[in-house]
C-alpha cells in the first residue's frame, strides 16, 4: 500500500465528516496530523434487524494501514459529582470505557467475520474504499477516547490530567481506583484508553502512521508481558519508547528482562 494509492483513493470517495460530536471531533482531530489519509468516522455495517431500514453504526472512526487495523470509540460522559471519588469514577468509568470498550470489541468481531460488508454511509450505498487486509494478518488495535476526566484528574492528582498506566489492573470490574487504567479484558484484544490530554500528545508527538502503529503494538505487548507496569501517565510511556532502541534499531520498550516491576513517574 503506497500514499500515492491512498490519497487517489481517498479524494475519490464521500468521505463523512461525521454523523455525530463523538465522530465529528474525531475525524477533525485526524485531518490535521498523519491519520488524515487511512482514516474513515462513521462507519456502518448491513446489519438490519427489527424492522429496521438503516445499517447500524460500527464504529466512530477506522483507520487501515498495511495490516494494521485501528478502531476508535469515543464518547463524552460527564463526570458525576456525589462527593465520594471512587463511586464518580465507577460511574464514569462504566459509561464512557467500558460501554466504548464493548462497541470496539464488537466492531472488531464484525470486520473479522465480515470484512466486505463495511459502508460508508447509513443506506449501506457506498462500501468502505480501503482493500482491507487478510484477516489472518490483520492486527487490531482498539482506541477508547474518554473526555471529561482530564480536568479532573489534573486537578486531584496535579500534572497534565493523564490517565494512570497500572499493568497488573486486568478486568473491567477490578478498574475501581480512581484516574487508573489497566487491561480491560485480558482474554480480548487490547483496548488503549486515552483521554482529550494523552491523544493530542501522541499524535502531535509521532510523525507518521506506521510510528503510531509501532507504538500502539509495542505497547500493547509491554502491558501483557510479565513485568508490572506503573506510568503516572501516557506521556511516561512515550517519553521512554522514544528514548529506547532495540536491537532493530526501532523505538521500543528495553527493561532489563529480569526486573519485575518498572515504574515510569513524572519526568523520569
Amino acid at each position: 500500500m503506497t500514499i500515492e494509492k491512498d490519497s487517489t483513493v481517498a479524494r475519490a470517495v464521500n468521505r463523512s465528516t461525521g454523523a455525530t460530536p463523538a465522530e465529528r471531533y474525531l475525524g477533525k482531530l485526524c485531518e490535521g496530523t498523519f491519520l488524515s489519509l487511512w482514516s474513515y468516522p462513521g462507519l456502518y455495517r448491513d446489519q438490519r434487524s427489527e424492522g429496521r431500514t438503516e445499517g447500524k453504526e460500527i464504529a466512530d472512526l477506522i483507520v487501515v494501514f498495511e495490516n494494521d487495523i485501528i478502531i476508535f470509540s469515543d464518547k463524552h460522559c460527564a463526570v458525576p459529582s456525589s462527593g465520594d471519588a471512587r463511586t464518580n469514577w465507577s460511574r464514569w468509568f462504566r459509561r464512557a470505557v467500558a460501554k466504548s470498550a464493548e462497541q470496539a470489541w464488537g466492531a472488531e468481531r464484525w470486520i473479522r467475520q465480515f470484512p466486505t460488508r463495511l459502508f460508508l454511509d447509513k443506506e449501506c450505498t457506498q462500501p468502505f474504499p480501503l482493500p482491507l487486509p487478510p484477516m489472518s494478518a490483520a492486527q487490531f488495535h482498539l482506541v477508547v477516547v474518554a473526555h471529561e476526566i482530564a480536568q479532573q484528574c489534573s486537578r486531584e492528582l496535579g500534572g497534565s490530567g493523564s490517565l494512570m498506566i497500572h499493568s497488573d489492573l486486568k478486568g473491567i470490574e477490578n478498574h475501581t481506583r480512581p484516574f487508573t487504567i489497566g487491561d480491560l479484558d485480558p482474554d480480548r484484544s487490547f483496548v488503549h484508553v486515552f483521554d482529550d490530554t494523552s491523544l493530542n500528545i501522541v499524535l502531535q508527538t509521532l510523525d507518521t502512521i506506521a510510528d503510531f502503529t509501532g507504538y500502539l503494538r509495542k505497547k500493547e505487548k509491554l502491558l501483557r508481558s510479565h513485568q508490572v507496569i506503573l506510568a503516572t501517565g501516557e506521556e511516561e510511556l512515550l517519553s521512554v519508547y522514544l528514548r529506547q532502541m532495540n536491537s532493530d534499531g526501532e523505538h521500543d520498550f528495553v527493561f532489563p528482562s529480569d526486573a519485575t516491576c518498572i515504574v515510569l513517574d513524572q519526568g523520569g
